[in-house]
């Protein structure tokens, strides 16, 4: 290591070191800093909260904070320039509730409020709206050699250089004013015995972190053969899962809706080995017989948990935001036409219905979504509370259809301290038909007695948990899911309800969240650095347009999705490498790329799909752009669950299908073409050279040969194999 590079290492380390060992006095340490500080210049613009004019969950939590919190924004860097004060930057994201318990925290300390605001500036980052920090939280932990953990407590210089971080666990026993105290008396000390040092010092550090950065793209070697790697990629995801022990190895705390859309899509794809596809199919299945009758849904108010507290699905975390919804219903949809498993298809559209009733907003768009964080004790049950609250015959049939044990039904996997003893997570594993006929009734007078016992309980919920914040601000990532969630739900059923839906959200969320040729996270305007679309944005409106356009035939989508990729390639090519943040919305200057599935999908993945979506249906980006978006890495054969958006989208550029409709289709087959996968068939209307005759389409495979068909029962044939059993 370079010499003049050691003792930033140095402090860093050792704050790092504190996040978990601080045993100083807040008090002793404020007064042996403040003892000796020159007192800071005075900015009138800093002793105020300034956070009331900022949309967003993360902002409008902390508008009533004491602490003076400014939003991420240059004017707030140029005040902490002419303030002579480091910042304090708090990272977050609104889909992590732990956040508002730390913020909260930090706010209920008087003293830790008159430090933060007597000797920084203080500021809020929503690390989702200005995704390219959320995605830097990831190198700055790994460069201390923490595994990632949000929110990010970063002291930087007023020119958004990071001087030292610290991640800070969701843990209710860290005591965040030891934490923060050392580190604060650290930095104060340093930046108060030189800050001409710490200037140049943490400029350099980030030059080196800007080098390394802009030459990731290059150090991950890409792939000579993508479409065998793909291939191997996919054989070697469906071989995580072991359907002895029920596990899925390497797929970490989160449920795994990347790896069930990828799976399930391979499953059915003409271009994919059949055995491929039969290993797909089996391991589909069986992961639905896991997720579909664990407690990762919730059978009194529907809805997904994202997330799980250790390795069994029986424990989740109980938080739910709009995207996972979407996500989890996509893949659910394309998992119910590989398998024909009707539960798959009645959870894909009892998670529509519920990101309608809990996100959506005021203006009749889409919100992210706040869970306000509360314990698991809130969410679990003993037997004697299910006996308490049901009469005894309901009681009988819910504790046996939910599993539920008098000692508690939490596998020590889940629960490893015993924490809950006693307690039980609930699951619902079969439909209201099929316990109806356990006991001998009718499903429609079943129904009836199913609904109270679920509106019963759902009540004693939510008085345990109180009034949960509502987050009412329209957001563009959510309801472009949502629009693909709903093009998802009509290509699994047919019904018209849900095209309809998707085309008016879609219009609406044009109208909504344009700003010209370009893009806006907020319906409510906002400073670029936190409200100016990023690249990963236009990948979600790409997906979305594309998504309508195939399940509408209106070319007007297809269109609107070229200008998009039009703009794209404008804001986010750089030399060699993809770049998340558009120059006008940049403050930390580094290059921040999205290659792989972070916290959702990636860049990517998103875009890599789009251009071969467009190039298959003749609207190629610009050269330079799709150079960027193609390549797939060689470790996707290893870690093939942080690429599933990519290898989706390397399957079907290099096993494309495309289908090519003639003139004068009858109605039935029409739908029959809407209604194909929609990202992984492409769609386009016959030129005279094509030689397909009115009433037809004609398949034509990536291979050279091609069908020509006349009845949707042909072109489901021709489209849409069936996998063998492996």
């Amino acid at each position: 290591m370079n010499s003049r590079f050691f003792p930033f290492r140095a402090t860093t380390a050792l704050i790092a070191v504190a996040c978990v060992a601080g045993t100083s006095c807040r008090k002793a340490r404020h007064d042996e800093v403040s003892g000796v500080m020159t007192a800071p210049a005075f900015v009138p613009d800093l002793q105020n909260n300034a956070l009331a004019a900022m949309p967003g969950a993360v902002y409008h939590s902390q508008v009533r904070s004491p602490i003076h919190w400014q939003p991420w924004t240059p004017e707030t860097m140029e005040r902490a320039k002419a303030a002579k004060r480091l910042v304090f930057a708090v990272i977050a994201l609104p889909q992590q509730p732990g956040y508002n318990r730390v913020l909260a925290e930090l706010a209920h300390d008087p003293d830790l409020v008159a430090t933060i605001n007597d000797y920084y500036v203080p500021v809020l980052i929503d690390g989702d709206a200005s995704r390219e920090m959320g995605l830097l939280t990831a190198d700055l932990c790994s460069e201390i050699k923490r595994p990632l953990q949000l929110p990010l407590f970063v002291w930087m210089t007023p020119d958004a250089n990071p001087v030292a971080w610290i991640p800070v666990p969701n843990s209710p026993d860290l005591k965040l004013s030891k934490v923060f105290n050392q580190s604060h008396s650290m930095v104060a000390r340093s930046w108060l015995d030189d800050a001409a040092y710490i200037l140049k010092n943490s400029s350099l550090d980030n030059a080196t972190r800007r080098d390394r950065l802009s030459r990731r793209k290059n150090l991950n070697v890409m792939s000579e053969q993508p479409s065998l790697d793909a291939i191997r990629a996919i054989r070697q995801l469906a071989s995580f899962y072991d359907p002895s022990s029920r596990t899925f190895d390497q797929a970490g705390g989160l449920l795994p809706a990347g790896a069930l859309d990828l799976m399930s899509t391979a499953a059915m794809h003409p271009g994919v080995p059949a055995d491929v596809r039969g290993r797909c199919l089996d391991t589909t299945r069986e992961l639905l017989v896991d997720l579909l009758s664990s407690a990762m849904f919730d059978p009194l108010e529907g809805g997904v948990f994202s997330s799980r507290r250790n390795t069994s699905w029986a424990l989740p975390m109980f938080c739910r935001d709009c995207a996972s919804q979407c996500r989890a219903a996509v893949a659910l949809f394309n998992a119910y036409t590989a398998t024909k498993n009707p539960r798959a298809l009645e959870k894909a559209l009892d998670l529509i219905a519920f990101a309608e009733k809990n996100f959506m907003t005021s203006e009749g768009l889409f919100a992210v979504g706040v869970t306000d964080e509360s314990p698991p004790s809130a969410w679990l049950w003993n037997v004697e509370e299910i006996e308490k609250e049901l009469p005894a015959e309901d009681a009988a049939w819910w504790i046996r259809a939910t599993g539920m044990k008098g000692l508690g039904n939490l596998p020590s996997e889940a629960d490893t301290r015993r924490e809950y003893f006693r307690s039980n997570s609930i699951a619902l594993g079969k439909s209201v038909a099929e316990l109806a006929a356990e006991a001998h009734v009718a499903p429609e007078a079943f129904a009836p007695r199913f609904e109270s016992v679920r509106k019963t309980l759902l009540k004693v919920r939510n008085t345990r948990l109180g009034d949960l914040a509502r987050d009412d601000c329209s957001h563009a990532g959510a309801t472009l899911r949502m629009v693909s969630a709903y093009a998802a739900a009509f290509s699994a059923t047919g019904e018209m309800k849900f095209r309809d839906k998707a085309v008016a959200l879609l219009e609406k969320a044009r109208d909504s969240f344009s700003d010209g040729p370009r893009l806006r996270l907020f319906s409510k305007p906002s400073p670029p650095s936190i409200g100016e679309g990023r690249a990963f944005l236009y990948g979600l409106a790409l997906q979305s347009a594309l998504d309508v356009s195939t399940i509408t035939s209106d070319n007007k989508w297809l269109d609107w999705a070229e200008d998009l990729a039009t703009t794209a390639t404008e804001r986010f090519t750089a030399a060699n490498f993809l770049k998340e943040c558009p120059d006008d919305a940049k403050i930390c200057d580094v290059p921040v790329t999205d290659l792989v599935m972070l916290f959702d999908d990636s860049t990517a993945g998103l875009i890599s799909f789009a251009e071969c979506r467009l190039a298959q249906r003749e609207r190629p980006l610009v050269d330079a752009f799709s150079e960027l978006a193609t390549p797939l890495p060689t470790y996707s054969v290893d870690r093939p669950i942080l690429l599933t958006d990519l290898l989706q989208a390397t399957l079907a550029r290099h096993f494309w299908v495309t289908v090519i409709s003639g003139t004068g289709l009858s109605a039935d087959m029409k739908l029959a073409v809407e209604r194909l996968p929609m990202r992984m068939i492409q769609r386009r209307a016959a030129k005279s050279t094509d030689e397909v005759p009115a009433g037809s389409v004609k398949v034509v495979f990536f291979n050279g040969e091609s069908r020509l068909v006349s009845s949707s029962g042909a072109l489901e044939e021709a489209i849409l194999p069936s996998a063998p059993k492996s």
